[in-house]
């Protein structure tokens, strides 16, 4: 099974992509995840919800993508790597609709310490409107 990746960015929240992700994130799907995260971050997201409702299987290298992305997002220079503009506040990563297997893997290797996981893209956007 192949992966589909969609995204757009949130009407109200211009520095927030909600993107649907929908296949198996694999060593051979796993870079095209993450080739589309990262053009979103270059378009100025900041803020990354992934809907997973689609997703039924991720492997580590599915996993490696989560935790580089998640790398960038939590650094605060992370557009600027010379760090010559400080402070530009750290983003956020967030899954959603995730199935338990895949729950369960995240939960094994750690990811659910420093990777929310809410039940749907709108409690994932009201929680970030709450907090930004």
């Amino acid at each position: 099974m192949g992966l589909t990746v969609e995204s757009r960015f949130d009407p109200v929240h211009t520095d927030l992509a909600i993107v649907t992700v929908i296949g198996e994130v694999d060593v051979y799907t796993a870079p095209q995840l993450r080739d589309h995260l990262a053009s979103l971050l270059g378009r100025g997201a900041h803020h990354l919800v992934l809907d997973f409702a689609g997703v039924a299987f991720i492997d580590s290298s599915g996993l490696s993508v989560l935790a580089g992305i998640h790398r960038l997002l939590s650094a605060d220079d992370r557009t600027d790597p010379g760090g010559s503009e400080p402070g530009r506040g750290a983003g956020t990563l967030a899954l959603t609709a995730v199935n338990l297997r895949i729950r369960e893997v995240l939960r094994t290797t750690g990811f659910t310490r420093f990777l929310p996981i809410y039940s749907t893209v709108e409690l994932a956007v009201t929680v970030h409107e709450n907090t930004a």
